[in-house]
């Protein structure tokens, strides 16, 4: 029985791995590439020594969701997404907080939740929450905040995202619903893009072009950009 089930499982990854293996992770790695471009200026300029393996950690992750969609495996996929923004928040704050980042690792205590993180760049960043309010106002993701949706995934506390396996190839999703988790790649990437900014805007014209492009082409009017650039 279960060798017949991991057989089963093997065959139906293979399977979907030849029909749509290539195509998703083209698409992930387009939806990403947001937060790909940030991650790769993130290294080179802001690096602190502390924490800097959560940086790392990031970009492994969008190579993981890349590997597990092009297997069918999304619901794994849909965890990664959201350790995305759980790793990215934690280096934003640890990566300047030395004493405390020991602690963490020495203790397995003293790690910040998403709320926390986001209180604390508020405090401490001029203008992060105008800033981030009015990207959130001109965003072109759907959801305003990706990190709920995909807690909401992990947490399995409705009807609609409780997982369903009878068997172990049912592991293997739908190629609709492993492309539809592509979008989600870009919902995560832009939403991490508009906290990048609040913070790093700065630096715009060692930004990036890509993210300087993006951004550009959402502000609505004048008006707009001359509030978020004030």
């Amino acid at each position: 029985m279960h060798l017949q089930q991991t057989t089963d499982l093997r065959t139906a990854a293979g399977d979907f791995s030849t029909l749509h293996g290539e195509t998703i992770t083209v698409q992930v790695e387009e939806k990403s590439a947001l937060l790909v471009h940030w991650l790769g200026y993130l290294s080179t300029f802001h690096r602190t020594g502390v924490a800097d393996n959560l940086l790392d950690a990031a970009i492994s992750s969008v190579r993981e969701v890349a590997g597990l969609l092009s297997l069918g495996l999304a619901r794994p996929a849909l965890f990664s997404l959201r350790g995305q923004i759980d790793v990215l928040l934690a280096w934003l704050y640890f990566k300047d907080h030395g004493v405390e980042w020991s602690h963490v690792n020495e203790t397995a205590e003293g790690f910040k939740l998403k709320k926390e993180l986001l209180q604390y760049l508020d405090q401490h960043v001029p203008k992060f929450g105008t800033r981030t309010g009015l990207l959130r106002e001109i965003r072109t993701r759907t959801e305003p905040d990706p990190y709920r949706l995909l807690s909401a995934h992990i947490h399995a506390q409705s009807t609609f995202v409780v997982p369903v396996v009878a068997d172990l190839r049912d592991l293997v999703r739908p190629s609709s619903v492993c492309f539809e988790c592509t979008q989600a790649c870009f919902e995560v990437a832009e939403y991490m893009n508009d906290i990048f900014l609040g913070i790093y805007l700065s630096g715009w014209a060692s930004l990036p072009a890509p993210v300087r492009t993006a951004l550009s082409s959402r502000f609505k009017s004048p008006e707009q950009r001359h509030v978020f650039f004030a």
